[in-house]
């Protein structure tokens, strides 16, 4: 049996640590409490968070699903990345990108394929693309409150992912709590098969949009890119430099080139001797 006074200790720190935990609770935001990866620390609907993942050797059956991300019951907004397998033709991804909110009930489910934004300047080759998407994508369509993020495999075959493929998902905001959003707007994964996700090239719409804005002839067009070409001379995109590395800096070799001997100080040799 504890003596009166180490019970009376026990019961007071018991007490503090009480206390203590629910002035914490109140402090942290009852919209993330499904949200693991940023339980604490987040201030008002700021929540940074990151996430990568590997598909290299992944390989997906025909109608296999691999669940990206899930914010549920907060709906978000952030920046996505892909690289994987696509037509080299359409630039298509061969494994499509679903997202929207997939709930414990079908009635309130609703995903819808992502608007891709292909980054042809940072895919060398013809059967592989990286792509950008915005989540969501007010402009280009998908579903306007995202909670879930999926790859579908639509295709009838097996698709094995590239050693290099890979999602990046940064979430910069919650927006608030899916609720009952999408009653009675109900579309299911196996509803989009035999669709795709919308690709656009920016640079091919920048194309076409000041031929078709400035109405330009054939021979003013060339001019123009002849003079832009001039003034971007500096612009390299990332497969533009295969043929160079990295240059490597010795600190020790810059300063030992000061004097005319091959020790290791920064003194001539006449130097030494004057002194």
């Amino acid at each position: 049996m504890l003596p009166q006074k180490s019970t009376i200790l026990v019961t007071v720190m018991t007490m503090a640590t009480l206390l203590s935990l629910g002035s914490l609770s109140s402090l942290i935001p009852l919209d993330v409490y499904a949200s693991h990866s940023y339980e604490a620390g987040v201030q008002g609907d700021a929540i940074p968070d990151n996430t990568h993942i590997d598909l290299s050797q992944l390989t997906l059956p025909s109608a296999g699903v691999f669940p990206l991300y899930d914010s549920s019951p907060n709906f978000v907004s952030g920046h996505f990345l892909y690289r994987a397998p696509c037509d080299p033709v359409t630039k298509v991804p061969i494994v499509a990108v679903i997202a929207g909110h997939i709930d414990e009930s079908a009635n309130l489910t609703h995903v819808d394929f992502v608007p891709l934004y292909y980054v042809g300047h940072a895919s060398p080759q013809t059967n592989i693309c990286v792509y950008h998407a915005h989540i969501p994508d007010p402009l280009e369509g998908g579903s306007p409150r995202v909670t879930d993020i999926d790859l579908v495999n639509y295709s009838p075959n097996n698709v094995t992912f590239n050693a290099g493929d890979a999602v990046d998902i940064n979430i910069q905001r919650t927006l608030g709590s899916i609720g009952n959003y999408y009653a009675g707007n109900v579309l299911l994964p196996l509803q989009l098969a035999g669709g795709q996700n919308k690709v656009l090239d920016l640079n091919e719409h920048e194309t076409a949009a000041t031929l078709v804005d400035e109405n330009m002839n054939a021979q003013q067009y060339l001019s123009s890119l002849a003079q832009f070409n001039n003034v971007n001379n500096d612009v390299n995109s990332p497969f533009e430099l295969a043929n160079e590395n990295n240059q490597i800096f010795n600190l020790k070799e810059q300063h030992d080139s000061n004097d005319d001997d091959q020790d290791d100080d920064d003194q001539d040799d006449d130097d030494q001797d004057e002194d």
